[in-house]
């Protein structure tokens, strides 16, 4: 009897330490699948926003200097959209190179800048539209 006892105990014990198992596994799967999402994300919001840029650039050749200032500020961003371009790459290369070894808090953390990285490019769209939308109701007026 106890050693049936003991058999019961020990396959518990193997079948609670493989359902953790699994479960880290699991969740450092989803963090790898999450950073590769992100950053497709990311480039997909990048490219969006430099082809905004191109399109008000193209609006103010219409409008006087003075009228143009908020615009002008936003399309001196440019210069941080080929920045965040090519950190972007630098984000793929170590998903490549280190995604596989990594422990979860790397992951997280990777995740998680890239989450911040894809708010600001949104802030970023947000504001060329707004700006862009101001310039159509003038040209309207």
């Amino acid at each position: 009897m106890s050693y049936l006892i003991a058999i019961v105990a020990l396959l518990l014990a193997g079948l609670i330490l493989l359902l953790l198992r699994e479960r880290r596994w699991r969740r450092r799967e989803q963090a790898i699948r999450a950073l590769l999402d992100e950053a497709d994300a990311l480039e997909a919001g990048l490219i969006t926003s430099r082809e905004r840029m191109q399109a008000l650039r193209s609006m103010l050749v219409d409008f006087p200097e003075e009228m143009t200032v908020d615009a002008d500020e936003a399309l001196a961003a440019d210069h941080k959209v080929q920045a965040a371009l090519r950190d972007l790459l630098q984000h793929r290369l170590w998903i490549k190179q280190h995604a596989e070894g990594a422990d979860q808090p790397a992951l997280d953390t990777a995740v998680g800048a890239l989450r911040q990285s894809r708010r600001s490019v949104d802030g970023q769209l947000q504001r060329l539209d707004e700006i862009t939308q101001a310039l159509r109701e003038a040209r309207a007026r």
